[in-house]
């Protein structure tokens, strides 16, 4: 049977990429072909070969998902627990009538609180029918559906990341989610989702992240392939 479907998977950094790459090539799916590629760390490479690899399939049927590690912005996240996610924000960005995108100058990000109505703006969310489906059936027990922060310059540490969590209700922070879906929304319109494991809790630093990175993104594989036979079944 013909693939109806392809998915292009695209992973940050070079754990990320070997480990979605081998369970997803080891898997045997009906309706969908998936390709798995490294596009390199934050949201400015994530937005460059999402953009690339979308503008190569511009006639083809396709579900832009990123995959890859997260920091929890919540008490509740525990490290190894997966966020499957079709809404994100890019905290640095600066959003002026509604429409028009103003990024700050690089390294001078500004975290001020912004009003409810600005947050609203700045959320981009996936609603094609088929990804809401496609969600619904993902097993509460096993996925924590919920938003994610993206950003180039996190500090870590409790008190910020909580307070980041509060201010954009987002559940984890990473440095790609809103770009896949900034490209997928708004540049080269098609279906999009983010799947992101928690690799550093409230109370790890940096150095705990980069310790765990490797373990983490053995889960992140294997529960990536458990919800995309959930997908290929829906088709």
């Amino acid at each position: 049977m013909k693939p109806v479907k392809e998915i292009l998977i695209l992973t940050p950094t070079p754990n990320e990429h070997r480990s979605v790459k081998a369970h997803v090539g080891r898997a045997g799916f009906d309706k969908i072909k998936c390709t798995v590629v490294e596009c390199g760390p934050g949201k400015i490479n994530a937005a460059f070969k999402a953009a690339e690899e979308l503008s190569t399939r511009r006639d083809e049927d396709v579900v832009l998902i990123g995959a890859g590690t997260a920091g929890s912005l919540t008490k509740e996240l525990r490290a190894g627990q997966v966020i499957a996610s079709r809404a994100a924000l890019i905290s640095d960005w600066r959003m002026e009538d509604g429409d028009e995108v103003k990024v700050s100058p690089y390294g001078w990000f500004d975290y001020r609180e912004p009003a409810p109505e600005q947050v609203a703006k700045m959320t981009l969310e996936c609603r094609d029918p088929l990804m809401a489906a496609f969600f619904d059936r993902l097993p509460s027990a096993q996925w924590r559906l919920g938003r994610l922060l993206t950003s180039d310059a996190f500090v870590a540490g409790q008190k910020r990341k909580l307070e980041l969590g509060r201010i954009f209700g987002c559940l984890a922070c990473d440095m790609e989610s809103g770009a896949f879906g900034y490209v997928a929304e708004k540049l080269s319109p098609r279906p999009w989702a983010n799947f992101r494991v928690v690799a550093d809790t409230l109370d790890d630093a940096l150095d705990d992240y980069f310790a765990m990175e490797r373990d983490m993104t053995e889960i992140l594989g294997r529960q990536l392939v458990e919800a995309l036979n959930i997908l290929d079944r829906l088709l």
